[in-house]
């Protein structure tokens, strides 16, 4: 009888051991949630026997952009780095799509990881989703009647 009670005993520690691990392991889970990464929001062609490398000289010279920079501006200096690039076999739009990503900084970045999967397809693509963003038509309406109301008051000379 004893014997069956001492059973009992380390049945119930075991069941209470199993159960404190059970439990650390779900808190585990909540506090240090696993970590996942989402698919970009590039869908570039798969490239065959191909490694694009990316070499720190060209990382140094790539522009940043964080969001208050100017958007056609930055977009004219990273296409210029860009073209300095040579891959063989690899279009110029599959570079810039892979290295654009080094390029942008802060909430631009935080932007383009929140883009639909697989939504940008080309380099074109990219440019109007980044300007729409960071260079809107109101704005480009605003400049156009700034320019197009432009007046010489009457003291200044020409």
């Amino acid at each position: 009888m004893e014997s069956n009670l001492n059973n009992s005993e380390s049945e119930l520690e075991i069941k209470v051991k199993k159960m404190g691990k059970a439990r650390s392991r779900i808190l585990n889970d909540i506090f240090y949630p696993p970590r996942t990464t989402a698919p970009s929001c590039f869908n570039t062609p798969a490239l065959e026997h191909v490694t694009i490398e990316l070499k720190a000289q060209y990382t140094r010279m790539l522009p940043k952009f964080t969001g208050i920079e100017d958007a056609y501006l930055f977009l004219r200096e990273f296409e210029e780095v860009c073209s300095m690039m040579c891959y063989p076999n690899v279009p110029i739009d599959t570079i810039r799509l892979k290295f654009i990503l080094f390029a942008l900084k802060d909430y631009a970045k935080k932007r383009m990881y929140s883009l639909p999967t697989k939504s940008i397809i080309n380099w074109d693509g990219f440019v109007w989703v980044f300007l729409q963003k960071y260079f809107p038509n109101d704005k480009t309406i605003r400049l156009r009647n700034e320019i197009n109301l432009f007046m010489q008051a009457n003291r200044e000379l020409v």
